[in-house]
């Protein structure tokens, strides 16, 4: 945009869809299924939108590291848009605007930003992206005070007799609306614009380009505007190589030359990030596969929905019928060819990154070759690379799992079940590369010293201490069982703690010796026998031994009474560990799922929430009983839960029973 670039909020892995008229940024994927769906509806009503202008979409987007997320933005030449997503329907009141809480059919309507209310979380996040955004916009180009905002439902919705009187009666709300469903979102934004806000297609079209180039350069540049770091004098090829392999932490103390050993492991290294890409794009094709059946099985039932009314007797209702089935098949199949093109669109701009690092790579090793020799520190000798999925443990930790967290490369076949999870396993592995045996020596070598004295002096777990802003663990002996070298620890639970270095997290045993070395994005202490861990936006499970489950998926919950509900592209479903699914059982799917709790989990179907056993996950023909059905249920506390049934909220037992 004139004067300014404005790229990605911090600490964000976003994926980056640019059509003719609509530029989609998703920050991260929604935690939410729901309301992953209702953004998806969002984004369907403003790509299918033929005569709207230039469109920039911001999805899930933190502001700040660590900080909540708008659900979403849209930016128009004359509209800044901030969307509030609520993923369900029913009555709506408003017993006052400006405070107190909304109600959808008797129940609070959840909010975040700390505010009471969709207004007041409205209100609090136009501010906010007001602040981020004025750095960047000239007064000419946006007037800031005129950010507006809709919610919007899923739908269906209906509004009490107070909620236009409130609309109109409270000062401020004439950038504030309510919106039924998604689909009419282009009209409302068309008579939400002002002159006030006055963007060229051509700010939004290089805005989005601009937010391409940070994602495929693996940028985290803020949006204030700071200036550019100044340069450092030239780097030898082997601290380039360092560098890129992330190794940002060995000291520039003291000259190194050629190592045939060194340039062997690179050459290992190379061969991999190669092999990686060949297996990335076999995972594409059969993603792609499958999509494109899918995509044909929708057309068939299409095919066979317009014969059916073409066909039908004269009676409106079940006309009405098939039409619903019709336009449900329409827009499943609508979101099948988004997520093809998206997955197209990922992977050239993975494979493009990919290739230029293997050629970075290969230049580094010819300029290695060439280097005059020198004598190398003697400290630590570099040892071999161990490469590729099969890789052995190190024979020096003994306890240490091949695989995630080990020099070992982490295993890629089987995984990837969406595609999207192998392109983020790709963008962590310039993390997960080895770095060279100095680094690994020099950590060794601090943390060695203390590990002489462990457990055997205590009965009780080592606790964390913070010494200089890094924390380590003691057992309140002399020296500490882990000198204090890590960036966050917790304690220890079912004999682990999570530890954090290099933003990246791995598990410590009571030892003090990382069975698991850092290099998840995200790591949840052991629940039973398994612990839930994200690469990227894609989330798996570690058994007691550190290996990774086959299987990846787009959320997950942990383990809880020997079941954990996952979601992958078919919808919610439970596992009971790292078995690979039986083709002649799949499992049973649900719109939404909730951990098991004193035999009970809840869970949403096509009519609603209900609660199931594990007896339901083996034969559904079993049914729900005696649990009916629910447009809303929280989870049993103190053996109760809150449900709506036909207007009416009250409180059930575990036997499905009204209590007060």
């Amino acid at each position: 945009m004139p004067g300014a670039s404005i790229r990605r909020a911090k600490s964000t892995k976003a994926a980056v869809i640019m059509t003719n008229t609509l530029h989609e940024f998703l920050a991260a994927p929604f935690a939410e299924a729901s309301r992953q769906r209702h953004y998806a509806a969002v984004r369907h009503a403003l790509r299918t939108d033929d005569t709207g202008p230039v469109t920039l979409l911001l999805g899930n987007l933190a502001l700040e590291a660590g900080g909540p997320a708008l659900d979403a933005v849209v930016v128009r030449p004359h509209s800044i848009t901030l969307l509030l997503l609520v993923p369900h329907g029913g009555q709506l009141s408003i017993p006052a605007l400006s405070y107190g809480t909304w109600k959808l059919d008797n129940t609070p309507l959840p909010t975040t930003w700390e505010a009471d209310n969709p207004f007041e979380q409205f209100q609090r996040q136009k501010e906010a992206l007001a602040a981020w955004l004025a750095p960047q916009l000239s007064a000419e180009q946006a007037n800031l005070q005129f950010i507006s905002g809709v919610v919007v439902f899923e739908g269906p919705i209906t509004f009490g007799p107070e909620v236009e009187t409130q609309l109109a009666s409270t000062p401020g709300t004439s950038g504030f609306q309510l919106l039924p469903e998604a689909s009419q979102l282009p009209r409302r934004l068309r008579q939400l614009a002002r002159p006030d806000i006055d963007l060229t297609e051509a700010d939004l079209t290089q805005w989005a380009r601009d937010l391409a180039d940070d994602d495929a350069t693996g940028g985290n540049s803020e949006v204030s505007g700071h200036p550019a770091p100044v340069a450092a004098e030239p780097a030898s090829p082997l601290r380039r190589l360092w560098q890129w392999l992330g190794a940002h932490d060995v000291p520039d103390d003291a000259p190194y030359g050629y190592d045939a050993q060194a340039v062997a492991a690179r050459s290992a290294e190379k061969e991999e990030l190669e092999h990686v890409r060949h297996q990335l794009q076999a995972d594409l094709n059969e993603q792609m596969r499958a999509l494109q059946a899918r995509e044909a099985e929708r057309e068939q039932h299409i095919a066979e929905l317009r014969a059916q009314l073409t066909q039908a007797p004269a009676a409106p209702a079940e006309a009405a019928a098939i039409q619903a089935r019709l336009a449900a098949e329409s827009r499943e199949k609508a979101l099948i060819e988004e997520a093809m093109a998206a997955s197209r669109a990922e992977s050239a701009a993975r494979n493009a990154e990919l290739d230029a690092k293997i050629a970075q790579l290969g230049q580094l090793i010819q300029q290695l070759n060439t280097q005059p020799a020198a004598t190398l520190p003697t400290a630590t000798p570099a040892a071999p690379v161990t490469t590729g999925p099969a890789a052995p443990k190190p024979a020096a930790h003994p306890t240490y799992p091949a695989g995630p967290g080990t020099s070992a490369k982490p295993t890629l076949a089987g995984a990837l079940a969406p595609a999207r999870a192998g392109f983020e396993r790709l963008r962590q592995w310039q993390r997960r590369l080895p770095r060279l045996a100095v680094a690994a020596g020099a950590l060794a070598l601090v943390g060695l010293g203390g590990w002489g004295l462990h457990q055997a002096f205590s009965a009780s777990p080592p606790q964390p201490f913070q010494e200089n802003g890094k924390w380590g663990f003691t057992t309140g002996a002399a020296e500490p069982l882990v000198p204090a070298r890590y960036a966050s620890a917790t304690e220890f639970r079912e004999g682990f703690a999570v530890v954090e270095a290099d933003k990246a997290f791995g598990l410590v045993n009571e030892n003090g010796e990382e069975v698991v070395k850092p290099a998840y994005d995200a790591l949840n202490p052991y629940a039973g026998e398994y612990a839930r861990v994200r690469i990227g936006d894609a989330y798996t499970f570690l058994d007691r031994n550190g290996q990774e489950f086959n299987a990846y998926f787009f959320n997950a919950l942990d383990f809880a009474e020997g079941y954990a509900a996952v979601l992958d592209h078919r919808g919610w479903y439970y596992i009971e560990g790292p078995a690979e699914e039986d083709p002649a059982k799949p499992p049973v799917i649900f719109r939404e799922a909730y951990s098991f709790q004193q035999g009970l989990a809840r869970v949403r179907l096509a009519d609603g929430y209900t609660f199931i056993t594990p007896d339901y996950l083996r034969d559904p023909t079993t049914g729900t009983g005696p649990f009916g059905r629910y447009t809303a249920a929280t989870d049993f506390t103190d053996g109760r839960a809150r449900v709506t049934q036909q207007g009416r909220t009250f409180f059930i037992d575990t036997d499905g029973d009204e209590v007060k």
